[in-house]
Protein backbone atom coordinates (compact mmCIF):
# COMPACT_ATOMS: atom_id res chain seq x y z
CA UNK A 1 0.00 0.00 0.00
CA UNK A 2 1.76 3.17 -0.83
CA UNK A 3 1.17 6.13 1.41
CA UNK A 4 0.78 9.72 1.42
CA UNK A 5 1.16 12.30 3.92
CA UNK A 6 -0.89 14.93 3.85
CA UNK A 7 -0.61 16.13 7.22
CA UNK A 8 3.08 15.81 9.85
CA UNK A 9 5.09 17.57 12.70
CA UNK A 10 8.20 16.75 10.60
CA UNK A 11 9.90 15.52 8.20
CA UNK A 12 11.33 12.40 9.72
CA UNK A 13 9.37 9.22 9.65
CA UNK A 14 8.77 8.71 13.67
CA UNK A 15 6.85 11.99 14.40
CA UNK A 16 3.11 12.18 14.36
CA UNK A 17 1.55 12.02 10.70
CA UNK A 18 -1.62 11.79 8.69
CA UNK A 19 -1.45 9.23 5.83
CA UNK A 20 -3.62 8.46 2.78
CA UNK A 21 -3.99 5.54 0.51
CA UNK A 22 -6.74 5.28 -2.03
CA UNK A 23 -10.24 5.79 0.39
CA UNK A 24 -7.84 4.59 3.87
CA UNK A 25 -6.69 7.23 6.11
CA UNK A 26 -3.83 6.38 8.23
CA UNK A 27 -2.57 7.87 11.87
CA UNK A 28 0.60 7.81 13.39
CA UNK A 29 1.82 8.95 16.96
CA UNK A 30 2.38 8.09 20.18
CA UNK A 31 0.19 5.10 21.51
CA UNK A 32 -1.85 6.09 24.08
CA UNK A 33 -1.96 4.04 27.85
CA UNK A 34 -4.07 5.71 29.78
CA UNK A 35 -7.50 4.14 27.85
CA UNK A 36 -10.22 4.88 30.74
CA UNK A 37 -13.72 4.30 29.06
CA UNK A 38 -12.31 3.09 25.45
CA UNK A 39 -12.32 -0.55 24.58
CA UNK A 40 -10.52 -1.97 21.82
CA UNK A 41 -10.99 -5.26 19.67
CA UNK A 42 -8.07 -7.53 19.35
CA UNK A 43 -5.18 -5.88 17.45
CA UNK A 44 -6.83 -2.35 17.83
CA UNK A 45 -4.58 0.20 19.79
CA UNK A 46 -4.95 4.48 20.10
CA UNK A 47 -2.56 6.62 18.96
CA UNK A 48 -2.60 10.43 19.93
CA UNK A 49 -1.63 13.00 17.62
CA UNK A 50 -1.90 16.94 17.89
CA UNK A 51 -5.20 18.25 16.85
CA UNK A 52 -4.02 20.68 14.05
CA UNK A 53 -2.76 17.89 12.30
CA UNK A 54 -6.35 16.27 12.05
CA UNK A 55 -7.56 20.46 10.35
CA UNK A 56 -4.79 19.67 8.34
CA UNK A 57 -5.34 16.92 6.69
CA UNK A 58 -9.00 17.65 6.20
CA UNK A 59 -7.88 21.10 4.37
CA UNK A 60 -5.16 18.57 2.59
CA UNK A 61 -8.36 16.45 1.50
CA UNK A 62 -10.61 19.43 0.25
CA UNK A 63 -13.19 19.37 3.30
Amino acid sequence: MAMKKIAGDCNRDDCPAIYTSGGEVVVQGMLLTATEGMSFSEGEVAVTIPRHLIEEAARALGR
